[in-house]
């Protein structure tokens, strides 16, 4: 997967099969770097060794990501939220019990796989109005010495304290601090449940603090079309506030529609142009860095997300086994229930098999697309609520790997062209 770079005549030739007009040395440069092969066969045995990987990685049965849903509870409403409609009025919160129950048997898998890089991920609703569940956790991992384990949150850190923040720096422990831009492109989406009090306002506060505290966080950024209408304050936004670690969240669908088309082509140009802007300055984009990762050490990537391929669970706050952290709230939880089965149980279920099998290299469309090999194939709950099955292709996934990769080529490209010159 090497990219190379052709003279313009030589890639008209090369596009209409007038190999003849080649000397040998320039047929040598294309069958060393696979632009051509002897026949088919070689192609199906690329991909052959491909799924050879993914098959011996399935035989593993490896998990090691766990979302832990502490309650089924916020305090905001965001206008864009996946997750679906919370019942606030009805309060389920994680008991003690499911929660080591959870850490144990997680700990214990990934010792049987030898695995020395666990990690748990509290996540919501709002983990915070559960914090006792959070330190329960860390002082659990810690008592036992469970050091192939760390653990992490997603926040919207309205409710963050200093005593929080205290416990956060002393166990570093990561944080995931939601928060869209300046105040008036995080009001219009970001707003409480029950009052009408600014979010950007208490959440700015609590930046501060961070900062001062220097907790270890990065900034979960979604990418709505309000930030969109107003890019250029929102990077020098970015730059006034400097927290470095950026994650940038692109917009899941979740009712039917064609909005995606023209989205996902903005949202991905809004993308490059931050990177374009910040990336010398020192920030550091996780959703272009996932790209950059694969393109750059030649790594096919074969999931975008933990659940393709089935490499997490997620504990609802019932005990109930998903794979998808997005559809903890609305799924049929066929898996099982952490209090009731094994580990070892959860690769039995037909479920978790099928998101096994629910990468790139097994829908046939991808197989010939250009930007298969840093792809990694989308959000699986957006496929459903856009195309019907969450085992269909992510179609607005696809525009944003297409576009990725003319992008990295392009700046590859420039940069060949500015070494020679």
């Amino acid at each position: 997967m090497k990219p190379i770079f052709l003279d313009k005549n030589i890639y008209e030739n090369f596009k209409k099969n007038l190999f003849n007009k080649f000397n040998n040395e320039e047929l040598n440069v294309f069958y060393n770097n696979g632009l051509i092969v002897n026949s088919n066969e070689t192609d199906k045995k690329a991909l052959k060794t491909l799924r050879k990987a993914v098959d011996d990685d399935k035989s593993k049965n490896r998990i090691t990501l766990m979302y832990i849903i502490p309650n089924n509870n916020c305090n905001l409403m965001c206008k864009y939220c996946f997750i679906g409609k919370l019942n606030n009025d009805r309060p389920i919160k994680m008991t003690e019990e499911t929660l080591i129950n959870a850490i144990d048997k997680f700990y214990k898998h990934l010792n049987d796989i030898n695995y020395n890089d666990g990690r748990i991920m509290f996540y919501g609703g709002e983990p915070l109005i559960s914090f006792d569940l959070i330190k329960k956790c860390i002082y659990h991992i810690n008592e036992n010495k469970y050091t192939n384990i760390t653990v992490g949150l997603v926040t919207n850190a309205t409710l963050l304290t200093e005593e929080m923040a205290n416990f956060f720096k002393k166990y570093n422990i990561s944080i995931g601090v939601s928060l869209d831009g300046p105040k008036n492109v995080t009001d219009k989406n970001r707003i409480f449940y029950s009052d009408n009090l600014s979010v950007y306002d208490l959440v700015f506060e609590k930046i501060k603090m961070l900062k001062k505290k220097e907790v270890n966080f990065n900034l979960s950024i979604t990418i709505a079309n309000d930030l969109l209408d107003y890019q250029d304050e929102f990077i020098e936004w970015l730059k006034e506030l400097d927290v470095k670690n950026i994650a940038y969240n692109i917009l899941h669908y979740t009712e039917p529609t064609d909005e995606w088309k023209t989205y996902y082509r903005r949202a991905t140009k809004f993308l490059i142009k931050s990177n374009n802007e910040l990336f010398s300055l020192g920030f550091n984009d996780d959703r272009i860095n996932r790209k950059y990762t694969s393109f750059y050490n030649n790594e096919f990537k074969f999931q975008d997300c933990g659940a393709k391929g089935a490499n997490q669970i997620c504990i609802s706050p019932d005990g109930n086994i998903d794979i998808c952290h997005a559809i903890w709230n609305s799924s049929q939880k066929e898996i099982g229930n952490i209090n009731d089965i094994d580990f070892c149980d959860i690769f039995k279920s037909e479920d978790y098999k099928k998101w096994q099998d629910n990468i790139t290299l097994n829908y046939t469309k991808c197989l010939n697309c250009n930007a298969l090999f840093i792809c990694g194939g989308g959000c699986s709950y957006q496929s459903k609520s856009l195309f019907g099955s969450e085992f269909e292709i992510d179609k607005p996934f696809c525009i944003h790997s297409k576009m990725m990769l003319k992008y990295i080529l392009t700046e590859m490209y420039l940069e060949s062209f500015h070494d020679k010159n």
